[in-house]
């Protein structure tokens, strides 16, 4: 049996990086695999992904054969990633920093000329039409509505939005290009950690290692940023 407080002891070392890891184990959705003094596999079986940690090869080796028809996962350490790709035949991927609420207080509301509401499921076609990273069709941004979208309105209009995906990372924030540069971005973020964290869940997000405004406004809202890289393989 796999024990759940070494898999917990492991990702609490490094809480910022590993966040990821630790929501599905909140939540309950978390098959624990492997879980060991220097690496930790499982997988969310709400998202369908392999997560894993690993600090030695020993640990990798031990994971390998548990990860099955793996075709989508997150690793937590660059040194493994090309090596995972060939295994599973894995041609996309995505280099990111985790970025992180870590503060034991919400964050302070950041005003802007409008407000900030929940959306319904009425809102999911438009989202969907001006989401520049759409995926999953209509029926992903639903699902999205359903645990919580934020929308931002300046004068009645809709200016941006953001939400959570599946597996539970702050994302999908959109600013409409004729609302930038006036502060909606920040209190859509300021906004959706607070209801992230309302409802009991831990406010965390992955920027692309190469996204240096999205990274700058992570920082400027008071999210920590992991040093480390983490990476998807699709």
């Amino acid at each position: 049996m796999v024990c759940g407080e070494t898999a917990l002891e492991f990702l609490n070392r490094n809480k910022l990086l590993y966040l990821d890891m630790l929501e599905p184990i909140r939540r309950g959705t978390a098959e624990l695999l492997y879980a060991a003094g220097d690496g930790v596999l499982l997988y969310d079986r709400l998202a369908e992904v392999y997560m894993l940690g690993a600090d030695s090869r020993a640990a990798l080796e031990e994971m390998l054969p548990l990860m099955g028809d793996c075709t989508i996962l997150t690793g937590h350490q660059m040194w493994y990633k090309e090596e995972l790709a060939a295994r599973f035949g894995l041609k996309t991927e995505q280099i990111c920093h985790q970025a992180a609420w870590l503060e034991p207080a919400p964050p302070a509301p950041s005003p802007f000329s409008g407000e900030l509401r929940l959306l319904d499921r009425s809102w999911a076609e438009w989202v969907y039409a001006h989401y520049s990273h759409a995926f999953g069709g209509v029926a992903y941004v639903e699902d999205a509505i359903a645990r919580g979208m934020l929308g931002a309105f300046v004068d009645g209009q809709p200016a941006g939005f953001a939400g959570t995906h599946i597996e539970g990372a702050i994302g999908m924030l959109e600013v409409l290009p004729p609302y930038r540069r006036r502060g909606i971005g920040e209190a859509l973020l300021r906004g959706i950690v607070s209801l992230v964290l309302e409802r009991g869940g831990y406010a965390y997000g992955q920027v692309f290692a190469d996204n240096a405004p999205s990274l700058a406004l992570q920082r400027r809202t008071g999210m920590a940023v992991s040093e480390e890289l983490l990476f998807w393989l699709f």
